[in-house]
């Protein structure tokens, strides 16, 4: 019988599971204090650290208080992504028309929506946009006083009169999410926005964002002015006051977490499963550790190897994936999806031993290879040294493996004896499942079109790829070496490694290992496009693959020929 599958949306979560009720207290506390009116506060996390959640909890707990607006933004998904700054202010205008119907009110906001309108015009035909030369398209690029209904410049005394009309408001709050998933342009275009309210009473922006993507999008944006790298922090630091930072999720925190998770479905009653975050939340604010402790007068707990389970899986995690919990989800998916396919097969394993050997997989690509690559009784005498010595009973390392594998091998559950070498087999078909469920959409699509065989598509995504954050680049280049091992045209792939090595430096030497572990699977054009790079480390692979005797022989060929050349 196969088990019932269990799959986690990418969506924020309206559910504290995490502890995040101390942050959202905070910044209700702050929006409260009168001393801080105005007033921007940042919420700052890496990729998937959990501010989208934060910013849903802070949405429900302000929404019950009386006298407060909350207008949640997504700039990322405005449709006008021309005119950002235009579409922020608009939305703002648009919900107050909405929530407070009033004649008065009416003429003031649809004042403002046309000073916003005609902005757009000027900038539309300052850009190009708009070609006509009519009279009225030349009129909205003359200089107007402040009085005037088509200046922007008076638009924020015209707001501050607004809101002082509006008694009933006691503070306006606007929640800005995905601001570091926008293009550089789009960022600025929204932090401009936010000026125009910052000396407005009563009015508060919350920023969800991870600040260095921000401070890197703002630099960018103003590089042509020669000042952007320094001018990046300072920009940032006058328009956030009160800066926050999500706490990295610690590996109990994320042990928790998974079996909060895994219990959701396994509980069968919602009361009883409500009563258990309750216990964890309870636990967190009295300082106990683990949360997840002292179950009994529950009337559901987890059972040991659900506990276990999440315990192991957090702490193989804990390297470098458990401070972000939509990593945690996108990883327990491809683990329910490899339990299922191995289910399909006819596979009878524990899922603890699925769930150690895909952290292998995971965090240790090579060593998971070397294992699977052994024949039985040779993987048998190969986990039995290299689980003593993770264990501290033997002293020596087994060649085979590497340094930092050292902690998985020590871990449950013992795999010696396990009957592994079935699902060995089917985890190297699927290779580079997990890897691919640690991607983003973004990244996953520039792996995409960095691999294929359209030059369009491919010199786009090289473009792209070149500019977005190191973190972004070195994802997608892992990402790319695991696709080597599967394609039978690899040369596109190989022209886009290279063309990262030559623009990013840093990367260079990993780009460089990367392709030597994958040399069998090189095409002759790969020894061009390494002769072409000048980058010295991509060079010096062409002397090793003229003298291996393991590659393609046209590849071994072409190097030699590049070698004498």
């Amino acid at each position: 019988m196969v088990s019932e599958l269990q799959l986690w949306d990418d969506n924020p979560t309206e559910v504290d599971l995490l502890g995040f009720t101390s942050i959202v207290d905070t910044v209700v506390a702050a929006l409260q204090s009168p001393s801080l009116d105005p007033v921007t506060i940042g919420i700052n996390a890496p990729w998937g650290g959990g501010k989208s959640t934060v910013l849903g909890l802070l949405q429900r707990e302000l929404s019950q208080q009386p006298g407060y607006r909350v207008i949640r933004l997504d700039p990322w998904e405005f449709d006008d992504q021309f005119d950002v700054r235009g579409a922020v202010i608009g939305e703002v205008l648009q919900d107050l028309l909405t929530t407070y119907p009033d004649e008065e009110l009416n003429d003031s906001v649809n004042d403002l929506l046309q000073r916003i309108s005609w902005s757009r015009v000027a900038s539309s035909m300052a850009r190009g946009r708009l070609v006509a030369q009519t009279a009225e398209l030349v009129e909205a690029l003359t200089p107007r006083s402040k009085e005037n209904a088509r200046s922007l410049a008076g638009f924020r005394s015209e707001f501050t009169k607004l809101l002082q009309r509006l008694a009933p408001l006691q503070r306006l709050v606007v929640l800005v999410d995905d601001l570091d998933r926008c293009l550089p342009d789009a960022v600025m275009a929204t932090l401009e926005a936010i000026k125009l309210f910052l000396s407005v009473e009563k009015v508060a922006f919350v920023l969800a964002a991870d600040q260095e993507m921000v401070r890197e999008s703002i630099a960018v944006s103003l590089d042509a002015t020669g000042r952007g790298e320094q001018f990046a922090l300072r920009y940032l630091e006058k328009i956030v006051q009160l800066p926050l930072s999500l706490p990295r999720i610690s590996t109990d925190e994320a042990a928790a977490y998974i079996a909060l998770l895994l219990s959701e479905r396994r509980c069968r009653q919602a009361d009883h499963y409500t009563q258990l975050i309750e216990h964890a939340q309870q636990r967190r604010a009295q300082g106990l550790s683990p949360v997840l402790a002292d179950m009994q007068g529950l009337p559901w707990e987890p059972d040991a190897a659900t506990v276990g389970l999440a315990s192991r899986l957090a702490t193989g995690l804990s390297t470098h994936r458990s401070g972000s919990p939509r990593s945690i989800k996108r990883f327990l998916n491809a683990f329910a999806l490899r339990t299922r396919i191995a289910e399909r097969h006819g596979i009878d394993i524990d899922a603890s031993v699925i769930a150690k050997l895909m952290l292998l997989e995971d965090s240790h690509s090579k060593d998971f290879e070397t294992l699977a690559g052994l024949q039985e009784t040779q993987r048998s005498k190969l986990l039995e040294r290299w689980q003593a010595w993770g264990r501290g009973e033997q002293h020596d390392k087994p060649d085979e493996v590497s340094e930092m594998s050292r902690e998985w091998a020590a871990s449950d559950p013992d795999l010696v004896n396990a009957p592994i070498g079935p699902y060995l087999s089917l985890a190297a078909s699927l290779v580079s499942l997990t890897a691919a469920a640690s991607l983003t959409q973004q990244q996953l699509s520039w792996t995409s079109d960095l691999a294929s065989a359209s030059d369009t598509h491919r010199s786009g995504a090289q473009a792209e790829i070149v500019a977005a954050p190191v973190a972004d680049q070195q994802a997608v280049v892992h990402a790319l070496m695991q696709r080597a091992r599967r394609e039978t045209e690899t040369d596109p792939l190989v022209e886009s490694l290279v063309h990262i090595a030559m623009h990013t430096p840093e990367l260079r030497a990993d780009i460089a290992q990367g392709l030597w572990e994958v040399r069998k699977y090189l095409l002759p054009g790969a020894v061009v496009d390494l002769d072409a790079s000048d980058v010295d480390e991509l060079r010096a692979l062409i002397p090793r693959l003229a003298e291996a005797t393991d590659i393609e022989p046209a590849v071994q060929e072409a190097a030699q020929m590049a070698r004498e050349a």
